[in-house]
């Protein structure tokens, strides 16, 4: 299991490195206190690239677009260290949004169960700077955050797609082996 897996890695690392192909099946979010795997659900295309520009190393989006045209998109993170529960992190990400739209409305939203032993926090924001439709996920493990998030340009793709946010978050697989990944 041990070479398969770090055979993966190399054909993932040569596949990336020579540019010609940066969609995966799967992805892969490491950090410094916690590491996650998450899938892309029909349809959609998993990206190692299209978005570090914008600092998101795992960005989802429609097969048949792009990340800068995609209607609607997703994209997985670790929260800081300095945010170390659920309640704590969407607390401050709340107040921070709300200095910038003091019309931003948040709903908590049913908990899904996902992978054994956890469960996803799931909120609906509207308005921000962006005036987007979102859905967050946010999963506590062991000393950290992971959370993806899915966002709508407006309300009706925001519901014609938002049950994929839900299928993404089933697939999450936490994956500690990978914490500190690469130095990290």
């Amino acid at each position: 299991m041990k070479r398969f897996r770090t055979t993966l890695i190399l054909i993932l690392v040569f596949t990336s490195s020579k540019g010609q192909n940066s969609q995966f099946p799967a992805g892969l979010v490491f950090g410094p206190k916690a590491a996650f795997q998450i899938a892309a659900p029909k349809d959609w295309t998993l990206d190692n690239k299209a978005g570090l520009d914008s600092g998101l190393p795992c960005v989802l989006y429609l097969s048949n677009s792009t990340w800068q045209h995609s209607p609607v998109i997703m994209y997985a993170k670790i929260a800081s260290p300095d945010h170390k529960t659920v309640k704590e992190f969407t607390e401050f990400a709340y107040a921070e949004w709300k200095k910038r739209d003091s019309n931003f409305v948040r709903e908590r939203l049913n908990d899904v169960k996902i992978a054994v032993g956890y469960t996803a926090v799931v909120y609906k924001y509207v308005g921000g700077p962006y005036g987007s439709f979102e859905g967050t996920a946010y999963i506590q493990v062991p000393n950290a955050v992971c959370y993806v998030v899915f966002s709508a340009r407006n309300e009706a793709d925001y519901h014609k797609y938002g049950e994929d946010l839900i299928k993404t978050i089933k697939t999450f697989s936490y994956r500690p082996d990978y914490i500190g990944y690469g130095g990290n």
